[in-house]
């Protein structure tokens, strides 16, 4: 009769050797999941010299909760906008306005669409509070948490965060709360993020991600992907810089237009 599997292990030395092969196998095991988070701890320190990123910047000065500083009756947001009006020399006010919402949306894509793109935890934008300098220019967001993986929840999250920004940027003289003017900037900014990991030697596929992501905005529109060209990715919106005496960006949406090849 065929012996029982069980009686194999009754031999101590038998046990002894497959105890062995099992720590063996953890200890291979732990290792690779050790030097695999090593080396996303080493992409996402790259991200951080590439883009302005929450850990980027010193910890002072304080953080003001993001609710207080899109409050238009409190001094940080109308001062943000005027600090945009100085530094371009714009005689547009809706300049300044809506380069706050170009700032904003282009520090959200930096603080999480790497995140994102290499399947890190992506930083929570809720509880979210923000540095701005002494000139009154928002510099730096505190993200505090994580949020929930996936397309959609990146989405949700951002879009949660840039409400607010637009409500009060309207109630200062801007746009309508759902202008292009400001959605273009969360949106059209995920393909100049990627773009630039990319550019830097990031693994992954970048256009597949800004794809993916574009999907889950519902606002398609807003982003231009064409791998046929550089950059491949172009937003749709213009973010007003070019109307003081800064130039335009890479990305630009007048990169063709009458105004700049005029201008």
């Amino acid at each position: 009769m065929d012996q029982h599997p069980a009686a194999a292990h009754s031999d101590p030395a038998a046990v002894a050797g497959g105890s062995d092969s099992l720590i063996a196998v953890r200890t291979i095991r732990r290792s690779t999941a050790i030097d695999a988070n090593a080396v996303l701890r080493g992409r996402l320190r790259e991200c951080d010299r590439l883009l302005p990123r929450p850990g980027t910047t010193p910890l002072n000065p304080p953080a003001i909760a993001w609710e207080e500083f899109c409050d238009p009756d409190r001094p940080w947001l109308s001062g943000c906008v005027e600090e945009w009006q100085r530094r371009g020399g714009f005689r547009h006010r809706r300049a300044g306005i809506v380069l706050v919402a170009f700032r904003f949306g282009w520090l959200a894509c930096c603080a999480t669409v790497p995140e994102h793109h290499l399947g890190a935890p992506v930083p929570s934008l809720s509880g979210l509070r923000v540095v701005v300098n002494d000139e009154g220019r928002l510099t730096t967001l505190r993200p505090t948490g994580r949020a929930p993986g996936g397309a959609d929840q990146w989405w949700r999250q951002l879009r949660e965060a840039f409400e607010p920004l637009t409500e009060a940027l309207h109630a200062l003289g801007g746009p309508r709360p759902d202008s292009h003017e400001y959605w273009g900037n969360p949106v059209g900014l995920i393909g100049p993020v990627l773009w630039r990991l990319q550019q830097a030697g990031i693994p992954g596929d970048a256009p597949a991600t800004a794809r993916e992501l574009r999907a889950a905005t519902s606002r398609p529109e807003l982003l231009d992907i064409d791998e046929r060209l550089r950059p491949w990715a172009r937003r749709r919106t213009c973010c007003q810089y070019w109307r003081g005496t800064g130039g335009y960006c890479d990305e630009c949406v007048l990169w063709n237009s009458a105004s700049r090849l005029s201008g």
